[in-house]
């Protein structure tokens, strides 16, 4: 099936519709395919796999980190994973227990928006009062405990400010032509949300993977890097994808009164595997970046993230780049040591 199965799912008997309780989810996202390592050594059965799902000098995998990371900051029955197709086989052997949470596996990868809607129609549909915090499985934070201060803080500020959508800003060092750009200013708005935590910036505009000009005029502009982290309540980013992405949203819309219909018990729970095949034969891809927080600056707030390293490991060229691999041979292995 394309989904988990309803044992799997343990958020479902969580809470019933309509009870109104503040709640927070987190929403992982391994579906790219992103840099492809060839473990070692290279054979039939040990085929090239995403970097999410490798690990180096017996380290945890990076979506490893990320679940750890997000089942300190929401339960861990209210994490759901995205992954692509044909990734459980990764799974299975980089994990020596079931992941938290529930797995939901895309027919084909059709880029972050979908990646994104996704999970949330499941989520929306159990929890309509959800805020949810939306973390990429491939990116490197350090320290972490810091990290999770921001993340926090950003939920803080999406539960306050329930009409914008809070993403997270990494401080730019260089003019980098593979991340969106953000830039922020003081707004006397923004600074109400903060309350007395991290500071919280209002954007003016988003900038998805500029040429390298305008990356340069971006950094000298005090520019954010976009993490693509980010907290939102599940209602208003929904209101963000009809707003911006008319088409794609009717899609989902449907999918959830199956998923609806479901719950309720008037469909059996293999029509959701059904209606998901159907819906992915119905959308176009689409990027979240640049469809939607390139033309909604306005709804958005950033909480950059001072005193914290970050980098996307999704790019093959950013792999090597952060500090506690300088000085080591890069060695891949899965988590429970094959080489």
């Amino acid at each position: 099936m394309a989904i988990a199965t309803h044992a799997q799912r343990s958020y479902r008997p969580l809470m019933h519709r309509g009870e109104g309780q503040k709640s927070r989810w987190a929403i992982v996202l391994s579906g790219t395919e992103g840099a492809q390592i060839q473990l070692q050594p290279a054979a039939p059965e040990n085929p090239p796999r995403p970097l999410q799902y490798c690990t180096r000098a017996g380290g945890r995998t990076p979506l490893q980190q990320t679940l750890d990371r997000a089942g300190s900051v929401v339960q861990p029955e209210r994490i759901v994973t995205v992954i692509g197709q044909g990734h459980r086989k990764f799974l299975a052997d980089s994990f020596a227990r079931p992941i938290p949470g529930s797995i939901i596996e895309q027919p084909v990868n059709l880029g972050t928006a979908p990646g994104i809607f996704l999970p949330a129609a499941f989520v929306s549909e159990i929890d309509p009062d959800a805020t949810l915090v939306i973390l990429p499985s491939d990116h490197f934070v350090h320290p972490e405990d810091l990290f999770l201060e921001y993340v926090t803080h950003a939920f803080e500020v999406a539960e306050r400010c329930s009409d914008r959508l809070i993403l997270i800003g990494a401080v730019a060092d260089r003019a980098e032509t593979d991340y969106g750009w953000i830039l922020a200013e003081e707004d006397e708005h923004a600074s109400q949300a903060a309350s007395d935590g991290p500071r919280c910036l209002r954007a003016r505009e988003f900038r998805e993977k500029p040429d390298l000009d305008e990356a340069n005029a971006l950094l000298q502009k005090n520019g954010l890097w976009s993490t693509m982290m980010l907290a939102v309540k599940a209602r208003t980013l929904w209101a963000l994808g009809r707003t911006c992405l008319p088409k794609m949203m009717s899609s989902f819309d449907a999918f959830r009164q199956v998923l609806c219909a479901v719950r309720d018990g008037e469909l059996s729970p293999k029509n959701e595997g059904f209606a998901l095949t159907d819906l992915y034969a119905q959308l176009a891809p689409a990027d979240f970046s640049r469809e939607i927080l390139e033309r909604v600056p306005a709804q958005i707030l950033v909480v950059p993230m001072d005193g914290v390293t970050w980098g996307n490991w999704g790019q093959p060229s950013h792999t090597t780049e952060s500090p506690v691999h300088l000085d080591q041979k890069p060695v891949y292995r899965t988590s429970r040591g094959e080489a």
